[in-house]
Order: C-alpha cells, then structure tokens, then sequence
C-alpha cells in the first residue's frame, strides 16, 4: 500500500499531483503544467485535497471507516466524505468497491490504467487535448523508464487454434474460463476519444468491445460505465473482436483482469509503436508469427490484416516475409491466411508475467524505487564533484 504524504502545498492540486507521483506508475510535473489542467478536469480543490490523502491498493482498498478516522481534520462528518468520495469515484477519478454487506472502500487510482479509462461515456474534447499534450510532454517519457509493462499482447484464440503451444498465461480462451466474477462489457475509451476528434476507428463501427472481471467489473457495472454480461457473452465479444483484426491487450499478470481490444489507429501507446523502425522489442509478447513457404502463395490476405506492418510481398516473390523486429505476435495474420501457412511459434526466451495485479504493481513499484535512488546518488555524486572543485 502507498502511503499518502503527510504534507500539502499551498495548491491542492500541486499536492495530489506530487502524491500520484509516488505511486508505482507515474505522474510526473512539466513546464507546461498540463498535468494539473488534466486534474483540474475530474476533482474540485476540495476533492483534490481528499485524493492527496488516500491510499493506493491494488489488493484492499481502505475502507470508508478507516478514511474517515485519518481524515478527521478536514472536517466532514462520515457522510459527508461518503458523499464526496462517490462523487469522485463516478467522475472517474479513484477506484472503489462495495461489498455485499455494502461496506464501501476506496483507493487511488493512477492515470493509466485507471481515471484515463474511467472517463468512458463522459469524455470530453478538452480532456482529450491534455491528455494527449501531457503524453507527449511528460508522461510517455517517465512512463517507459520502467521495464516493467502495465499490459502484454496476448494472441487471438477464440476464432483459430493454434499449431504451436500457446503458455496457458496466454490462453485467452483459458484466461476467461478461470477468471471469477461478475463479467462486464462497456465502451472503448480510445475510440469514444477519436471519435471526438472527428477520426473514427478504421477496424469497427462498434464501441462496445472492451471486458473486465472481478472488482474492477464490479465497479464500472455499478457506476454505470458498464453492463453485466456472461462469461458465454465475454467470448462472443471477443471472437467479433478478433474477426475485425483487433489486438488482445491485457494487464501484465498470469491473472489479468480485463482484456482491451486494440488498434493502432485509436490505442495512443501502439499508435507510437508503429511508427518506430522495431516496434517488437517495446512490447511484451512471446510470440512471433512465421510462415510456411511451401504453403505460402504470396497472396497478401495477410500483408492487409498485420497491424504493424510487419508483413510484406516483395515485387517478383511469390511468399511473404515477416520482419520479426515489428511482429508483436498478436496472431492476425494467422486468422487471415487463406492457406493455413502461418503460425505462431515461441520466442527463443519466455517472458515470464507477475502472478496478479497486485504483483504487477509491487514490480513496478520496486522498479520506479530503485530508478529513483539510482538518480538521488547520481545528484549526490555530482554535488561532491561541486563541493570538491
């Protein structure tokens, strides 16, 4: 559990800004200042100056009792602060969970994943700027410092099946049929933000194509951001995911707890990937695809389907070739290969996922820590060599 500081600056924001910052995934300051102006957009000054207080789990949030008692000195009666935390949590600003004894809890919420997602269904054009201006201007940067992924690419599997073995951490079929419940179905967040834009998906005309489970199915059914759906109904989803060349993103645990259907023209992060020369080497995946050139007639169903450009067939050849520093193993092109000769195949080295959330965000974490006492001797260093000059 991250601890809230115990002192505030003089601008609530600033503080709540300086306390998400402590948390495993980042929230860094710029010159700018978009990153308040984002904040600024979900929480008053004086839920700015809740939020600066709570607590961060990923495993318990802290119960309302528990917040209210460390609170006390803000003034609010328990009610009240029920009240304003509701409030925040429908804004999309924190995460929480009731349980069915209706005991309330609540928790921090980083901006990815978390109050960027939560503003499905009330997104607006002005948050879509920032938030755009604050990955370009910050985050992005301080983000990938840590080699630790909040999500993993996990290849389709509810329309083909596999020649080769698929890790059962990998098995999406097999992720759905052992995740507990209940399951929840609701919009996409990067579609619903391009839509906006004026610049609709290229892949579908459907919005509802994102899933979850457990706590954080639980919370977007309650707060309206989602409807309960079946477990039948979560691999029907998928599989008309798939069929329109979407790419499985899920949290970065043998255990995830949703499944993103991405593209590359509204997902931000794996826009950025296909623009570089390597694309494969910043994403988590194990595997890569390979085609079989006896099979192989160089008709190119596949070349159209590859997200990332990875696939071509070159003028005078009559097989395709796959660049595998730009194939991130989402498996598309083996649903799309008319002929069955391409499959995926295990990268010479497994990548092995945290076992739950809660691991993912304790590496993370760990990670985020040691860069930062790594930077403190660099400074240190460099101050003796002042001192000493």
């Amino acid at each position: 559990m991250t601890q809230a500081p115990t002192n505030e600056t003089d601008d609530p924001y600033r503080a709540l800004q300086e306390h998400l910052d402590t948390l495993p995934v980042p929230y860094p300051a710029t010159q700018s200042g978009v990153e308040i102006s984002l904040l600024k957009r979900i929480f008053t000054p004086d839920e700015a100056r809740i939020a600066s207080r709570l607590n961060c789990s990923w495993e318990n949030y802290e119960n309302l009792d528990s917040i209210h008692e460390r609170l006390k000195d803000l003034g609010y009666s328990k009610k009240e602060l029920e009240e304003k935390l509701d409030a925040m949590l429908l804004k999309g600003g924190l995460m929480g969970y009731q349980d069915d004894s209706g005991q309330k809890s609540y928790s921090n919420a980083p901006l990815v994943v978390g109050m960027f997602e939560f503003q499905v269904n009330k997104v607006t054009e002005g948050f879509v700027r920032d938030f755009f201006s604050y990955m370009k201007e910050g985050w992005v940067e301080e983000s990938n410092k840590v080699q630790v992924p909040q999500l993993r690419v996990v290849p389709i599997g509810t329309t083909v099946e596999h020649k080769s073995a698929i890790f059962t951490y990998d098995d999406i079929k097999r992720i759905v049929a052992e995740a507990e419940g209940p399951f929840s179905l609701q919009n996409c967040i990067c579609r619903q933000m391009f839509d906006l834009l004026g610049k609709p998906c290229k892949n579908t005309k459907r919005r509802e194509v994102c899933v979850g489970w457990g706590k954080g199915a639980s919370m977007y059914i309650k707060a309206g951001w989602g409807k309960e759906i079946t477990r039948e109904q979560v691999i029907e989803t998928l599989k008309e995911n798939e069929k329109e060349g979407m790419i499985l993103q899920v949290s970065n645990a043998q255990h995830p707890e949703f499944v993103c259907s991405c593209c590359t023209c509204c997902d931000p992060m794996l826009s950025f990937l296909k623009k570089l020369p390597t694309p494969a080497t910043f994403i988590q995946g194990n595997y890569v695809a390979r085609n079989d050139p006896e099979l192989c007639t160089g008709c190119a169903t596949c070349v159209d389907r590859c997200p990332m450009t990875a696939i071509t067939v070159k003028d005078g050849e009559s097989r395709a070739t796959i660049d595998h520093y730009r194939c991130i193993g989402c498996g598309n092109c083996v649903a799309a290969c008319p002929n069955d000769a391409i499959r995926l195949e295990k990268k010479s080295w497994e990548s092995l996922p945290p076992p739950t959330v809660v691991d993912l965000y304790d590496a993370i974490g760990k990670e985020r820590n040691r860069l930062r006492e790594k930077e403190q001797k660099r400074k240190e260093r460099l101050a003796k060599k002042v001192r000493d000059a």
